[in-house]
């Protein structure tokens, strides 16, 4: 492969990496007196994907990166002005969708800065030290999240889908089970006091959501009071979604041009099928880290996403789902036949059992990797991550020591 190659995509590699370290620390710096974790955690598809399996996706595609760009470089007809194309494309598209996600009517709880959050005592003011609020505020509101997904497997019992369907009737009072409503209710201090609580019907909780999305959006309506994590946050997004369609398209095209690959390629193709297949591992975790944060974000703001990133996540979810389902077909080819088949079996049946078991299966991740992880879990996350960029590393060094000389240019 070509050194500029090599080096073209390190660049690029690590400006994205650099912008998914930024926003995680921007978060940490700018409200490590205000509970960052507890923000990180809930919003742990922005805050904990992306700078932990966000950069060991990265690892493990460098290399089927490179082959991509030397292939188009060198072997595809016009392939340099489809490179060149392409890549603009992929990034005009990046920041059309991230300006689309931005401009949803739910404002981030980071967005607002940590001190304006602190200060922010409910309605009416005060409220939180009495036995209920028209709506809490919102920092307790998200550590309340927190508190309950630690100490409880499951939480989508307790969302309220406010914007019902139109077609279906509407249950009647009496039939309705009132539940605890995280928008409008304290949680007692002690263990014991849960019998205090005073439990909320749909009517009474949706309206405390739309309270408590309207405070969020009124705080980050002055200019004066938006974060710097906010501000990071707007900035790097386009990096993220770049990210991802990158990843697509290097997959697709990869897949599509196999023979070229195998032809031209055939000393890297170990190293560039592991590094796609631990990339693609990696990326699993993103859309179940999504489902997570949607499910304790519901309970916040209510199900039924008008716009932004919330109703737009079922899509991302089927794209990457449909795109793993592309790498296990195609990237394993060259795998030894019997595991190839334990693979696509096992493959098979866990998602049959995904779909079986789906709503169980975000219940527990919550608590393991949404709202409710803790310090233990993370750093059990961030271990797996270096040890899978350890592997891809010391790999593709022996391979790359084996492989031809590359030219300069």
């Amino acid at each position: 492969m070509l050194v500029g190659v090599r080096i073209f995509i390190a660049l690029v590699f690590f400006v994205i990496g650099l912008s998914f370290l930024a926003t995680t620390g921007a978060l940490v710096y700018e409200f490590w007196d205000t509970d960052w974790l507890a923000l990180a955690t809930f919003y742990s598809h922005l805050f904990v994907f992306f700078p932990i399996f966000g950069i060991v996706t990265l690892v493990g595609f460098y290399a089927p990166a490179c082959a991509f760009l030397d292939m188009y470089w060198r072997h595809v007809p016009l392939g340099r002005l489809r490179f060149v194309v392409g890549f603009l494309t992929v990034a005009l598209l990046s920041f059309i969708i991230a300006q689309q996600m931005r401009a949803g009517p739910e404002r981030s709880v980071f967005e607002v800065k940590p001190e304006v959050l602190a200060a922010d005592k409910g309605e009416p003011a005060g409220c939180a030290d009495q036995a209920i609020c028209q709506r809490m505020p919102v920092l307790a509101a998200v550590k309340n999240v927190r508190r309950v997904s630690q100490s409880r497997i499951g939480l989508s019992d307790l969302a309220r889908n406010c914007t019902p369907d139109p077609l279906k009737g509407a249950g009647t009072g009496s039939l309705e089970q009132p539940r605890y409503c995280f928008a409008s209710t304290p949680l007692p201090a002690g263990e014991g006091q849960a019998s205090k609580l005073r439990l909320s019907t749909d009517a009474e909780c949706c309206r405390a959501q739309k309270q408590l999305v309207s405070a969020v959006n009124a705080m980050y309506d002055d200019p004066a009071r938006r974060s710097l994590t906010g501000l990071v946050h707007n900035w790097t997004l386009p990096f993220k979604v770049f990210f991802m369609l990158m990843l697509l398209t290097i997959s697709f095209m990869l897949a599509f041009r196999r023979r070229s690959l195998e032809h031209h390629y055939g000393p890297y193709l170990d190293g560039i099928e592991r590094g796609v297949l631990i990339g693609a591992a990696a990326m699993v975790i993103f859309p179940i880290m999504t489902h997570a944060f949607l499910q304790s974000a519901a309970l916040l703001y209510g199900a039924g996403p008008i716009g932004g990133f919330r109703a737009s996540a079922p899509l991302f979810s089927l794209a990457f789902g449909a795109w793993a389902l592309l790498l296990l077909f195609y990237f394993y080819g060259r795998r030894d036949k019997e595991i190839q088949g334990l693979a696509r079996i096992g493959g098979v049946i866990g998602g049959a059992v995904a779909i079986v078991k789906y709503e169980q299966i975000i219940d527990f991740l919550v608590r393991l990797i949404g709202s409710g992880a803790g310090y233990v879990s993370l750093t059990v996350l961030t271990l797996i991550a270096v040890v899978a960029i350890l592997v891809l590393v010391r790999k593709t060094t022996r391979e790359a020591a084996r492989a031809p000389r590359d030219a300069a240019l």
